[in-house]
């Protein structure tokens, strides 16, 4: 059962798809009936009230097409109560319509197959909802009733018969649907999950956690995409840890691996907000990206991922520098015009400048 308000505003996104077939489906019946009063049948009192439905139904088909189409253009709905009145309208015009073709000497098998005819298509195009099958079979259903049992002969009664097996199949048919439906419904929900979660595994470093380098492209080139120009707020740091290498080579490759998860959540804890996204680059390298920044601003992330990795103290026996593992850094500014690789390029030449300065710095241009 469809309980949410994403899963209502989808069914009757899916209903009003079904009743654009369903009103084209009254045009063409209607224009058969006109064109059959025309060619075979004799003009009288009775013949003309079903040439008056036909065209009323017809008209009343062709306006809800352009409002449908109107609605659909500005995204709006048509609430459930209007929706469930014109249906029932369509259902009662349909039935007088049936009346007159019975009252015109219609065959009996002529007006049942019209109405099955009529009937299967509501209940294809408004299968989500029972009430509106019902509005608009009911009073399609009680005139052709109605008119059989009236009639009183056995060979109508047979028909009668076969015309209950025949709602029997349409209305059985309308749970295959459903099933059919609830099914698509859980596999795009399994599928949506799935690409959430290949998307966050696509886009997330598996050791740190951290941002990786594809989604430091993506995310750089949708926030610089939309900014004025001469903007200079956006800025970018390079980390790089001290003597990495000699690390592995003293500790092994699982603490090298539990140094570099150490380090990340110190770079996380060190940024302002959530703008500023951190990404391991590769390696023992991490970027920090700052989008709304100045220079003071720069420093002070660069000092507070210096402060917390200070206060992390993982030991480091041969980084000839420090007893702890250390970092450099390296800043560059956004030129308006400057691709991603241009300012990691600009940021990189900050880094080993630190590095030639004596590392556990910054540098910033």
């Amino acid at each position: 059962m469809l309980i949410n308000a994403e899963d209502a505003k989808k069914e009757l996104l899916l209903t009003r798809s079904g009743c654009v077939w369903f009103l084209w489906l009254n045009v063409v019946y209607t224009l058969y009936l006109s064109a059959r009063y025309f060619f075979h049948d004799q003009p009288d009192a009775r013949s003309s009230a079903v040439l008056f439905f036909s065209v009323l139904i017809l008209l009343f088909s062709l306006w809800n097409l352009i409002l449908t189409a109107l609605f659909s253009r500005n995204g709006f709905l048509v609430k459930r109560g209007v929706l469930l009145s014109i249906v029932l309208l369509y259902g009662i015009l349909w039935g007088l319509e049936l009346h007159s073709l019975y009252a015109g000497a219609a065959p009996a098998e002529f007006i049942i197959l019209l109405s099955l005819l009529l009937v299967f298509p509501a209940v294809i195009a408004f299968h989500l909802s029972l009430r509106l099958i019902a509005a608009f079979a009911t009073p399609v259903l009680l005139v052709v009733t109605g008119e059989v049992i009236l009639a009183g002969s056995e060979f109508n009664l047979f028909l009668l018969f076969s015309y209950l097996i025949a709602l029997v199949a349409l209305f059985s048919a309308r749970r295959v649907l459903i099933e059919w439906f609830r099914k698509s419904e859980e596999s795009e929900r399994h599928n949506a999950r799935l690409i959430k979660k290949l998307t966050r595994l696509a886009d997330r470093d598996p050791l740190t956690g951290l941002a990786n380098k594809r989604y430091l492209r993506e995310y750089f080139h949708a926030r610089t995409a939309t900014l004025p120009a001469g903007c200079d707020t956006v800025f970018l740091i390079m980390i790089d840890v001290d003597y990495f290498k000699k690390y592995n080579d003293h500790y092994g490759h699982l603490a090298g691996d539990q140094c570099l998860m150490q380090v990340a959540r110190c770079i996380s804890q060190s940024v302002r907000d959530a703008t500023d996204r951190v990404a391991r680059f590769g390696g023992e390298e991490f970027t920090v990206l700052l989008l709304s920044s100045d220079k003071q601003g720069v420093r002070m992330v660069c000092e507070r991922i210096q402060q917390n990795l200070a206060r992390a103290g993982i030991p480091h026996a041969h980084s000839g520098i420090s007893a702890s593992v250390t970092v450099s850094l390296g800043a560059a500014q956004f030129k308006a015009g400057d691709s991603l690789d241009q300012l990691l390029a600009a940021a990189d030449q900050q880094l080993y400048q630190a590095k030639r300065e004596g590392r556990n710095r910054f540098c910033l241009d």
